[in-house]
This record gives C-alpha cells, structure tokens and sequence, in this order.
C-alpha cells in the first residue's frame, strides 16, 4: 500500500472547508463540537500546506492578486451550489408525499436528480478552474506532493477528527 500524499487538491479542500457557513469539507449541520474540530484541522491543514507550497491564499499575500479575485470569486460560487432538497436533514416525510402525487412526485424527482448532476458538474468545473489558479500561483511548485511526516514536520497533524470522538447530534 502506498503512502497517502498530499496535494494541490488538498491545499483546495482545505481553503474551501475553512470559509465561512460550513459548506464543505463534511461539516454536520446538528454537531457544533465536531464542526469546531473540524474547523481547526481544516485551518491547520490549510497553513500547513500554504507554508510547504510557500504560497498564501489571501487577498493581501497571492502571487497574482488580479487572478486571486477570480479564484475566491469561484470558491464563493463552489460553496453557493444546492439544491432544492439542500438543508434538509431528514426528508422521509417529504419523500413519502412526493411519493403520493404519483406522476408530479416521479416528475420532481427527475428533475431534482437531473439538478444534482448539473450541480456535480459545475462543482467539477469549479474545482477545475481553481486548480488551473492554483498551479499558476505556484509556478514550479504545482506538482509538489507531501507525506504525512512532511506535514507532522510542520507541525499539523494530517488525521480528521473523528466522529466517534464528538456528539453529531445535539439535543
């Protein structure tokens, strides 16, 4: 098996799991506990990886301060995606009504499936142009990859929190 390593894709995940609303990155809408361990990996990994690449993703410290108003610009439309079913916890309920109108229940249903492929496509475009960004912003470090031990050396533990160690649920 080989060693996990981390990359562009990473440094992207991490900049998007670190903006405002908890959008990204396996948030749970119910665990604020979690979420706040989420959150300080998320950041740490973010510095971390900033400091190996030798970049910083913030308006005052980009490389190309004109094309980092496009990359945060994408960031915010990534993280704008949903979809009518969006911020439903539990849809059972909804699901079995739907369900009961018969032919207007399977017409909504199509559409809302054809809504989520649309959206993971455009998530995927997005994902593309902020990568196309970031390999510009690192120049000749765009193919750089790190280990495990590259980010423990700089102090960041690369392990998510666990769920089995915080409430997902609070009640």
């Amino acid at each position: 098996m080989s060693e996990r390593t981390y990359g562009r894709r990473d440094l992207i995940d991490a900049f998007l799991a670190t903006r405002e609303g908890e959008r990204y990155g396996g948030y749970y809408p119910e665990s604020s506990d979690y979420n706040a361990a989420l959150r300080a990996h998320q950041e740490a990994m973010l510095d971390g990886l900033q400091r190996l690449y030798g970049v910083r993703l913030s308006r005052e410290d980009a490389p190309d301060r004109v094309l980092f108003v496009l990359f945060q610009s994408t960031a915010r439309s990534l993280l704008s995606l949903t979809t009518p079913w969006s911020g439903f916890l539990e849809a059972g309920l909804l699901l079995q009504r739907l369900e009961a109108t018969g032919a207007t229940g399977a017409r909504v249903m199509a559409a809302s499936d054809r809504i989520w492929s649309r959206n993971d496509e455009s998530r995927e475009d997005h994902l593309l142009i902020l990568d196309e960004l970031l390999i510009v912003f690192l120049g000749d470090r765009a193919d750089c990859t790190f280990t495990a031990a590259d980010l423990i050396a700089a102090g960041v533990d690369p392990t998510p929190p666990s769920t089995d160690d915080h409430p997902l649920y609070e009640g």
